[in-house]
């Protein structure tokens, strides 16, 4: 007797679920694999041929991977039903910059529904001390953008501030001198072109 391998939930399982149907589809998917397998060692003890070895390995590797899935979501659903997330509820911040004056220079624990907040206003301090030090080095600011940004948990998937950046930019202080054009301090001195 033959033996052929059709295209079943073997082939083409992706693995790409939403949280909500996560649990239920890896069950029903490790439901159709045992089940294949089973079809599978029926052929061979009918057959007696051991080309099906592999499919019952490789089927059984599937198994254990999705197995191991649906306990990893198992456990976090207990996680989530006694309290919340065990990532979120360690998750640190710290200062990466070389600035010295500024908040969280060593890692601490923020609140989650206070971290925006808190980072933006760390991100602000850069901000005002981006701003004196451009005073004392006779610079004026072009350009000044606070930027949070905000990942999804890996554990919980929910939302959570992942950091954020300030971004400045200066230039020395223009000098009257060398601004023909660019100032008209005295109306009818200076000629403005437009090309």
């Amino acid at each position: 007797m033959g033996f052929t391998i059709t295209n079943s939930v073997v082939d083409t399982y992706k693995g790409g679920y939403s949280p909500e149907d996560s649990r239920r589809n890896i069950e029903n998917d490790l439901t159709k694999l045992r089940k294949q397998r089973d079809d599978y060692e029926q052929q061979k003890d009918a057959n007696d041929t051991t080309a099906i070895d592999g499919k019952i390995a490789s089927l059984e590797n599937r198994i254990n991977n999705l197995q191991q899935r649906l306990d990893k979501l198992k456990s976090k659903e207990d996680e989530k039903d006694n309290g919340e997330c065990q990532t979120c509820k360690n998750r640190k911040y710290q200062d990466g910059s070389d600035d010295p004056g500024v908040s969280f220079k060593t890692a601490g624990k923020i609140d989650p529904a206070n971290a925006e907040a808190v980072v933006r206003g760390h991100e602000y301090e850069h901000v005002n001390r981006n701003q004196a030090k451009a005073d004392r080095e006779d610079k004026e600011i072009v350009y000044q953008s606070v930027i949070i940004k905000h990942g999804i948990c890996p554990e919980c998937g929910d939302s959570y501030v992942t950091g954020g950046q300030t971004t400045t930019v200066t230039r020395k202080a223009s000098d009257d001198r060398y601004s023909v054009g660019m100032k008209d301090s005295e109306s009818g001195k200076l000629l403005n072109v437009l090309v």
